[in-house]
């Protein structure tokens, strides 16, 4: 009989200056943005054991925040590492005072859509996302742009 030794994965905030990088280099291999990413933009990690499999990013706005950039690497996608990003991401904020989440995406419309999110006119999300790097040039205007209570 063989057993499959299963370790929980665990989302963690990227804190150090090496986990910060860490969470830039998987980006940058989803080509993802990166540029404007600072002390200013909470960075998270997704860890299996000790290895990443996947990341994202949060900007805060009072009651509202921007989400950034959640991906997988690529021999993990598919196993559903992307909604547990999402679903931990989503508790984070609610638990900091966020009430409604946006993002821009021009690939991931359809998974967004399973997560509950909506698509909105870019001049619907607030001004303090509007005023975002990603929202003003990082992100192209064909971006969809989505919303989620939650």
């Amino acid at each position: 009989m063989i057993t499959e030794k299963t370790t929980p994965t665990a989302l963690k905030i990227a804190v150090t200056e090496k986990e910060r990088l860490q969470a830039i280099e998987i980006l940058q291999q989803q080509n993802l943005p990166t540029s404007d990413i600072n002390e200013d933009k909470l960075m998270y990690l997704l860890m299996n054991g000790e290895k990443i499999i996947g990341t994202a990013g949060l900007e805060i706005f009072d009651d509202c925040a921007l989400l950034r950039s959640v991906s997988v690497i690529n021999e993990e996608q598919g196993k559903g590492y992307g909604s547990i990003i999402n679903e931990e991401i989503e508790n984070y904020a609610k638990e900091s005072g966020i009430n409604c989440m946006y993002l821009l995406t021009t690939t991931a419309k359809d998974f967004f859509d399973k997560q509950g999110y909506c698509v909105i006119k870019r001049e619907e999300s607030p001004v303090s996302v509007q005023q975002t790097a990603e929202f003003i040039s990082l992100c192209p205007s064909s971006a969809v742009v989505m919303k989620k209570k939650i």
